[in-house]
């Protein structure tokens, strides 16, 4: 399946270019992709997950065509 990923704000970016179209295999999940990406499970619940414009959880199952942002948490108090 084809996605087209983007990383915005000072999230780490596991390449230069803020957008790139990636291949993935049928059935794979938000969680999935970041773990092939190199993030780790406490990478992942600092990132806010954008799928086609709805905020998703890191359980959703993926579907060819799909845009995916992610966005870094804010924090603070």
């Amino acid at each position: 399946m084809k996605l087209t990923v983007s990383f915005f704000g000072p999230i780490r970016r596991p390449w230069p270019e803020s957008t790139r179209e990636l291949q993935v295999e049928q059935g794979a999940t938000v969680e999935d992709l970041l773990g092939t990406l190199g993030y780790r499970v406490e990478d992942m619940r600092r990132v806010a997950t954008v799928v086609n414009g709805k905020r998703k959880s890191l359980a959703t199952e993926l579907r060819d065509g799909d845009d995916l942002r992610f966005v870094l948490l804010a924090g603070g108090g």
